[in-house]
């Protein structure tokens, strides 16, 4: 694929250019290029990663700084297979390594976890209200 002009991307994406541009003020993209007028360009890996922060942030209702923190671990994570697979390294390096591997997914997971938790509470809060308001219907009927 093709650089893509911010216009591009917003469509395709259905997106403002403005919510490219922060996202790009925030660190959570970068332009790949840019043309000799100075606009900017998107190659398919940061149209991949633009349709991750959506689907995090739209359908999942995770938010642009708990996805910052997600893209930050995973930056993590990728240095850490890299240090782990570097050639010498000593066995008590790749264990560390490792064990900085797991500490940074528990972290996401625990996160995760966190979020799924709370929204849970919340589903249970409405389930708990539609169901008080649908006895209610029914006390009203008998009467």
């Amino acid at each position: 694929m093709n650089a893509l002009t911010v216009d591009a991307v917003s469509r395709q994406l259905g997106i403002t250019p403005r919510t490219l541009r922060y996202y790009e003020e925030v660190g959570l993209i970068s332009p790949t290029s840019r043309t000799s007028g100075g606009h900017r360009l998107y190659d398919q890996n940061t149209m991949d990663l633009l349709k991750q922060i959506l689907r995090l942030k739209d359908h999942l209702g995770i938010s642009l700084q708990e996805i910052q923190e997600i893209m930050a671990a995973e930056e993590s994570l990728k240095e850490l297979r890299r240090t782990f697979h570097e050639n010498g390294q000593s066995p008590d390096t790749q264990k560390l390594a490792v064990e900085r591997y797991i500490d940074v997914l528990r972290n996401l997971i625990g996160k995760m976890n966190t979020k799924i938790e709370n929204v849970v509470m919340m589903r249970d809060m409405y389930q708990e209200r539609m169901e008080r308001s649908i006895r209610f219907l029914d006390e009203m009927e008998k009467k």
